[in-house]
């Protein structure tokens, strides 16, 4: 288990986890995470690993004081362990929208609803704090764990682009999710 050497603020709060700022020495457990084809072939980066230096500039871009992007630490309430990442990015605040994404790099978090709750109070955050009206994501359909998790969190499917991600030599769905202010209401 690998925690931060310094207490993580508690930007938003679970029962379970918690959403707080990514640090600079939470590089290379990202990159450790990142590496791992399993893991960013389920994010739609099939045959992507990144280096430690990808993950600096990442965390380096991400946490700049932007309008148009929000990025979190997914740490676990019981013992502060950092266990992945998500953010809200395409922020359109003239329109009310953003698109989320998240990462749960650590594999033994992986089906204890970790994820669906962190993607609950990021979409608290963004209706509540920024004033949004609509979040969507994209998941591919090869990702059928991460569809049922977005549909327990409050998504529905917006819409599909068939057959639009080739992995492995299958063609699969990209599927379009949203969720709105007023379906949470």
């Amino acid at each position: 288990m690998i925690t931060s050497s310094r207490p993580r603020p508690k930007v938003m709060t679970g029962e379970k986890v918690f959403l707080s700022h990514v640090f600079a020495e939470d590089a290379p457990l990202l990159a450790q995470w990142f590496a791992d084809l399993e893991f960013t072939t389920l994010l739609g980066q099939q045959g992507r690993s990144f280096t430690l230096e990808q993950e600096q500039q990442w965390i380096t871009e991400s946490t700049a004081a932007k309008d148009s992007e929000r990025s979190f630490a997914i740490v676990l309430c019981a013992n502060e362990q950092l266990i992945g990442t998500c953010n809200l990015r395409s922020i359109d605040l003239l329109h009310g929208t953003a698109e989320l994404g998240i990462a749960i790099g650590d594999k033994t978090a992986w089906g204890q609803g970790y994820g669906r709750e962190a993607v609950r109070l990021l979409v608290a955050y963004g209706f509540r704090y920024l004033n949004l009206y609509s979040i969507r994501l994209w998941v591919h359909g090869f990702n059928e764990r991460a569809r049922r998790a977005y549909m327990a969190a409050g998504f529905r499917e917006a819409g599909r682009l068939r057959g639009a991600t080739l992995f492995d030599g299958q063609r699969y769905d990209r599927i379009l999710m949203e969720i709105t202010r007023d379906d949470v209401r």
